[in-house]
């Protein structure tokens, strides 16, 4: 289980845990989204709210009830979209492009997150993250083994500051 790794990972995040699982309409979700989204984002959402890591990176976890909006926010990717018109984005494109990335977080530095939407099984997604410095980076795994990978110093920070997310990341909403 991957959450669970995750709460291991960065043992503050319990902090802001729900009391009882957030109850969310993922079939609405999907359909607007035209796909679904991989399992163990809906756990990590029906947990927690939308929550900052060391006041660096925020995930983007919508709120009850707001699962057709959310979807059209992640289809509706201006900024994505402008910079792959302007050739900007090293062949990744907007979903719904085959493969085509959805963002799951960004940071207050200019960083952005996403999944690359690549096969059909949305648990095989991977990540790609957009540096500032116009690093773009990829990583073969869940966006919680990502994170957890990132506390842990066992994923490279890669284009990131390289003292994130800290030895005890602090976790706030």
């Amino acid at each position: 289980m991957t959450l669970h790794r995750l709460e291991l990972a960065i043992p503050n995040l319990r902090t802001i845990k729900s009391e009882k699982p957030r109850i969310f309409d993922w079939d609405a979700l999907s359909r607007e989204l035209g796909t679904g989204i991989p399992g163990d984002f809906k756990e990590l959402a029906e947990s927690y709210p939308s929550f900052n890591i060391s006041d660096f990176l925020a995930l983007y976890i919508p709120e009850p009830g707001q699962e057709v909006a959310y979807a059209q926010s992640w289809k509706d990717d201006e900024r994505l979209a402008s910079l792959h018109a302007d050739d900007l984005t090293y062949g990744y494109a907007p979903y719904p492009a085959p493969g085509g990335l959805i963002v799951w977080g960004a940071s207050n530095e200019g960083d952005n997150f996403y999944w690359r939407t690549n096969d059909g099984d949305p648990d095989s997604w991977t990540i790609v993250v957009e540096g500032r410095n116009d690093d773009w980076c990829t990583y073969d795994g869940t966006l919680t083994d990502y994170l957890a990978g990132l506390a842990t110093g066992t994923v490279t920070t890669d284009g990131l500051p390289s003292d994130f997310p800290g030895r005890d990341p602090v976790i706030d909403l």
